[in-house]
């Protein structure tokens, strides 16, 4: 028998190890599980980790993380090693790029008539490449922005079409609830939702009440939906004892 939901890591340790630790990366919500290879970090340490093939910048905002699930290990993140003077120059610059990336390529698409929404410019720590992360109603043809882009910043550019959903989870935000909004914090994968959930539930059809900051209907309506639909019997319309 396997583990969890089929998981081939059954039998593993669950334990709180000092040897995982939660990373943040710039103003991201979520923190990012890293190994630290035995060694022993305290919060606020700042450290090189290794992200998609490129060194990332962050530090330690919770140590140890406790590990819930035995698979998480197999994908957590390895510390390269402790950050330096010269990797936190080289962070800064790194913001700065971003901060007059994501406004030069606002100016440039109105320059071009481009029908999109420039939501986030996301800069290497090398500097040696740059994702563009934007939303669009139609497909755009962005290869004179590329261009612009790669001759003013010296480096390669990936542009990225992201749905309103997507956007929010980059951005972050509060939500109704005056939480941290869901998609940038922990939800992973966005469930369809329907207005019936609301319908259920007995809550407000008015979509200022049931939409979100991407202004899709609230993924909170389907954690509890199973319960509602559970607690909605059938009528049973077949006669009772008493009756025969």
């Amino acid at each position: 028998m396997s583990g969890c939901g089929g998981c081939a890591f059954k039998g593993m340790s669950t334990a709180v190890e000092h040897t995982y630790v939660g990373v943040r990366f710039g103003e991201e919500t979520n923190l990012t599980l890293c190994g630290t290879e035995g060694e022993i970090l305290g919060k606020g340490a700042r450290v090189i980790v290794e992200l998609d093939g490129e060194p990332a910048f962050g530090s330690v905002e919770q140590s140890p993380m406790p590990v819930f699930k035995p698979c998480q290990k197999s994908s957590a993140r390895k510390i390269v090693r402790a950050a330096t003077a010269d990797d936190a120059l080289a962070f800064e610059r790194q913001r700065e790029r971003e901060v007059a990336a994501k406004l030069y390529c606002q100016e440039r698409s109105r320059a071009l008539n481009l029908q999109m929404k420039v939501s986030k410019a996301s800069f290497a720590l090398s500097g040696r490449k740059a994702s563009i992360y934007f939303t669009a109603e139609h497909r755009i043809d962005f290869r004179q922005l590329v261009r612009d882009l790669a001759q003013r910043f010296s480096t390669r550019i990936q542009m990225v079409q992201v749905g309103s959903r997507d956007e929010s989870a980059l951005l972050g935000g509060i939500g109704v609830c005056g939480k941290t909004l869901c998609c940038s914090t922990w939800l992973k994968d966005f469930r369809p939702i329907s207005i019936q959930m609301a319908k259920r539930q007995n809550l407000s059809l008015n979509p200022s009440k049931i939409s979100g900051q991407c202004g899709r209907l609230l993924c909170c309506l389907a954690y509890e939906d199973d319960q509602y639909k559970g607690g909605k019997k059938p009528k049973d319309d077949r006669p009772s004892a008493e009756a025969v």
